[in-house]
């Protein structure tokens, strides 16, 4: 299983969706940095399939968090083998300048109540 990672910066760039081959997968991009770093280095991150659409809300300026999974993949060409390396974005959060999100927060469940049709499950 895969690691979930997460990094938090400012929108810099979005990309079109781009669609490759005949099966029709698809990717969009975004670079997220760190204006305030001492040494801002821009990330791309790749949203893939049906995820690029989670990039449609987001605005170049707005602070973000995404989770993402580092992907890699050897590939067998003619210069001999190359390996390649993806970060593998699989959400985003617009955040407000104090940090906070901008996503509403869940409704608590209460732990103690069990539906009636649950009760008389086998397991």
């Amino acid at each position: 299983m895969a690691q979930i990672f997460e990094y938090t910066g400012q929108v810099e760039e979005i990309g079109q969706t781009q669609s490759f081959g005949s099966n029709g997968f698809t990717k969009r991009e975004v670079i997220i940095g760190d204006p305030n770093a001492k040494y801002p280095n821009p990330v791309k991150f790749t949203f893939k399939k049906d995820n690029c659409s989670l990039l449609d809300g987001v605005k170049k300026g707005d602070n973000a968090k995404i989770r993402f999974a580092v992907d890699g993949r050897r590939w067998d060409g003619p210069r001999g083998t190359q390996y390649f390396v993806d970060l593998t974005a699989l959400k985003i959060e617009v955040l407000n300048a104090d940090g906070t999100s901008t996503e509403p927060m869940p409704t608590p469940v209460e732990a103690d109540v069990m539906p009636e049709d649950l009760e008389d499950m086998p397991f």
